[in-house]
């Protein structure tokens, strides 16, 4: 549907003009690449801003690295870390049912504030389970200090690969501090070996699902402490981009946001002997773009490998 009360005149808004604040702000963050371009003559995007949300995993040991497990508890099962899967680093949490009833598994603990009559906050629980064979099932809930079921979450049949398990309480306004359980546990009885890895349990505000956070993901990861053994924080990437170096083998179009033509993109020429600064373009010069940067190759069939840095910041 047309909705024909959009005009011309509102080009203004379709502008942003950086604050004197963030014009002058350092840039914080940055995006190394090296890649070529997958299809000659079709254009491709070698960053996208995509600021996304910061992110606590209280988890202290969430890819079961450390020998020490013992912040998770069995609840009818055994557990072990365990080498021979893992959907990151190099284990998992290995539980065996004991087969005698559904709900056998295992649980971390969180602590909360209570709920403080002003802003939501939301308990997340998640992980990914796999199975020892293709049989079985798990889900993940959450429990009260009572071990009263307060949140319940998805339930999957298991799978020789990884799957994810969420789960989300709303601790109602005013609520007294309580100790909950986050529990991946069987749904029906049986006794296939289960692994566990990716743990990740934060509260919110947002009442939106953190992505899985540990210190040693990369660029905007880091531990509060010591390395699988503290929590861990995701912090936001760039909302807006403030300069490029780049690279490249073969002669581009360079464009910021927008798709790269002959048209709309910038010409780098390629490398020369004896040429200063060919195959190369750096902005030596205030810039703000909000969206991506685009790259296609000038000369016909070509697929130049390009490498460099794109510098941002973190605030609109």
């Amino acid at each position: 549907m047309v909705n024909t009360s959009i005009m011309h005149d509102e080009w203004a808004s379709w502008e942003i003009d950086p604050s004197t604040r963030t014009s002058t702000h350092p840039f914080t963050k940055y995006y190394p690449f090296k890649l070529q371009i997958d299809t000659s003559n079709t254009a491709e995007d070698l960053f996208t801003v995509a600021r996304g949300n910061a992110s606590i995993n209280l988890v202290t040991n969430p890819r079961v690295e450390a020998a020490d497990i013992t912040e998770f508890t069995a609840e009818g099962s055994a557990i072990s870390r365990n080498t021979g899967q893992q959907d990151t680093g190099a284990a998992s949490l290995l539980v065996n049912p004991a087969n005698s009833a559904a709900g056998e598994g295992v649980y971390t603990q969180v602590t909360t504030g209570g709920g403080n009559g002003q802003q939501p906050m939301t308990l997340m629980g998640q992980a990914t389970v796999r199975g020892a064979s293709a049989s079985g099932d798990a889900k993940i809930l959450i429990t009260n200090s009572s071990d009263v079921t307060v949140a319940t979450g998805n339930t999957v049949s298991l799978s020789t690969a990884f799957q994810q398990l969420q789960v989300k309480y709303e601790i109602p306004a005013l609520t007294a501090s309580d100790t909950y359980r986050i529990k991946i546990i069987s749904h029906t009885q049986h006794n296939i070996n289960f692994y566990v890895d990716k743990f990740h349990n934060e509260i919110r505000y947002d009442g939106e699902y953190g992505a899985y956070t540990d210190g040693s993901q990369g660029r905007n990861f880091s531990w509060y402490g010591t390395a699988d053994a503290s929590m861990s924080r995701k912090r936001v990437d760039s909302v807006a981009i403030r300069g490029i170096r780049i690279h490249t083998s073969h002669d581009i179009f360079l464009s910021f946001d927008c798709t790269a033509s002959s048209t709309t993109g910038i010409y780098v020429g390629p490398p020369a002997a004896a040429v200063p600064n060919s195959g190369f373009l750096e902005t030596t010069f205030p810039v703000d773009f909000r969206k991506n940067v685009s790259f296609i190759n000038a000369t016909a069939d070509e697929t130049p490998t390009i490498y460099g840095v794109v510098w941002g910041i973190h605030q609109a």
